[in-house]
């Protein structure tokens, strides 16, 4: 048996119990995103009103559907900054994405259907 000094209290530890904390302790680690943005641009749109929302350096393809929107690549920003994910125009102000941490990375989740992408 072995001692191991952990979170501020001595524990005895046998060899399951170290396999097993030593898995829950390592992180996982992503590779770094490329530092120079998409070339090409799209201008993102509430689907209810017209207003612009976005003009985003997408990666793969206008083609594409879009689904999420890394903050980081956003060009010009339309919104309001207490309400990001909100249309700015004050009769539609329809919510038209989620907050949320894709692969380790700020984002927005777009809801299909809130949003045309041109």
């Amino acid at each position: 048996m072995r001692l191991v000094y952990f979170s501020t209290v001595l524990f005895a530890m046998n060899s399951a119990q170290r396999s097993f904390l030593r898995s829950r302790t390592q992180t996982r680690l992503f590779a770094a995103p490329r530092k120079k943005l998409p070339e090409r641009r799209v201008t993102i749109s509430c689907l209810a009103c017209g207003t612009k929302l976005y003009r985003y350096a997408k990666g793969n393809g206008a083609g594409s559907r879009l689904v999420k929107v890394y903050k980081e690549r956003i060009v010009n920003d339309f919104t309001d900054e207490d309400k990001p994910c909100t249309c700015p125009n004050l009769d539609c102000a329809a919510e038209f994405a989620r907050e949320d941490v894709i692969h380790g990375r700020p984002a927005f989740k777009i809801i299909q259907g809130k949003v045309i992408m041109k």
